[in-house]
């Protein structure tokens, strides 16, 4: 992937408008939300690049007076209909953050490195100011941490202050990385991500042993390349890999059982086709009977039941995330889109 970068302002825009542009473009991700005291003095700048598969976002305050707090939330909602399966890490430097990680609290202050899932929960408050953020795809950095729960944590310690200048380092000098570079950078940003995330998790339980989790790995790659098989089940996956049935099911036990994870991702591949190709005309019967759905009502109601809306409603969602016109002027007016950045993300 070459190494393109994008940039975006709310300055160009009048003072009333600037947060509802700025919504606009981070709608990609988050529900944010101002208070009538604070929109007048809203005003930021984003510059993106891309270091590989990670995504750097350099957020920049913009106004001229102190900068203003605001909502930011990520619903259960949001997360069913995106999909979105990444890590933001971001590094406050003159941001902060107080609310909700799921259900647990947290707080992070200037200068401070949090992490969020963003399969996950948010709702907090952010004093805008100046970031550096990465955008982390799951399976890059999740194996290198044991797969634990890092949703909302703050990192401490030396190593994180080394992360920290890191980031800094990178956003000083992404203009001048050449593309042979990037791999390298890459690879020696998720280490040093992963030598400060390790410490602070090191005491969090695992509910899985290594031979278990790679065990698991085994089955999930087997599902994924049968999701189309209607006799997936679970004595087929025995079959095949050799293991029993009590073993499988306590590889799952986290997964509310295998074959609700099966159903679950033949439920999610079925969204994925239907809001790509939001614009082709899908039998949703032909689709649910070509991923082992018995009848169309059993799909739908599963589907919705899943994701909280009907699969029709999933092709008019996608539809309606097209830019708007507010949004496509942003696009001509600096050659940025949030929501395109990320989709490029995940199909890179």
């Amino acid at each position: 992937m070459e190494n393109l970068s994008y940039s975006f302002s709310t300055q160009p825009y009048h003072p009333k408008d600037r947060f509802d542009v700025w919504r606009e473009e981070v709608n990609a991700i988050f529900d944010v939300r101002i208070g009538e005291s604070e929109l007048l003095a809203f005003n930021y700048g984003l510059t993106t690049s891309y270091l590989g598969a990670l995504l750097m976002g350099c957020g920049t305050w913009e106004g001229a007076t102190t900068p203003v707090n605001y909502a930011v939330n990520r619903t259960d909602q949001m997360i069913r209909r995106d999909g979105l399966d990444h890590y933001y890490l971001c590094l406050g430097l003159s941001h902060s953050i107080d609310g909700l990680a799921g259900r647990a609290p947290f707080n992070a202050n200037m200068s401070q490195i949090y992490i969020l899932d963003l399969a996950k929960e948010l709702n907090s408050v952010i004093i805008a100011g100046d970031t550096i953020i990465l955008t982390i795809p799951r399976d890059l950095l999740a194996p290198r941490i044991g797969h634990k729960d890092i949703h909302g944590l703050v990192l401490q310690g030396g190593v994180s202050d080394l992360l920290a200048d890191h980031m800094r380092s990178l956003r000083a000098r992404a203009s001048s990385f050449k593309a042979a570079e990037i791999p390298y950078i890459q690879q020696a940003t998720l280490a040093m991500i992963t030598a400060a995330v390790t410490p602070c998790v090191a005491n969090l339980k695992s509910a899985e042993t290594e031979i278990d989790k790679a065990l698991l790995d085994r089955v999930k790659v087997f599902i994924e390349q049968r999701l189309q098989d209607p006799g997936l089940a679970p004595s087929l996956i025995c079959q095949h890999l050799g293991i029993s049935r009590a073993s499988l099911y306590r590889l799952f036990e986290q997964e509310t059982g295998v074959a609700a994870y099966i159903q679950t991702r033949r439920l999610e591949k079925i969204r994925t086709i239907i809001q790509d190709n939001y614009s082709v005309s899908h039998r949703i019967s032909a689709l649910a009977f070509q991923f082992g759905f018995k009848s169309e009502s059993h799909f739908s109601r599963s589907f919705k039941k899943a994701f909280g809306y009907s699969p029709k409603d999933a092709k008019d969602y996608a539809a309606a995330a097209r830019p708007t016109e507010h949004a496509r002027a942003i696009a001509m007016h600096t050659g940025f889109s949030l929501r395109s950045v990320l989709d490029q993300m995940a199909t890179d």
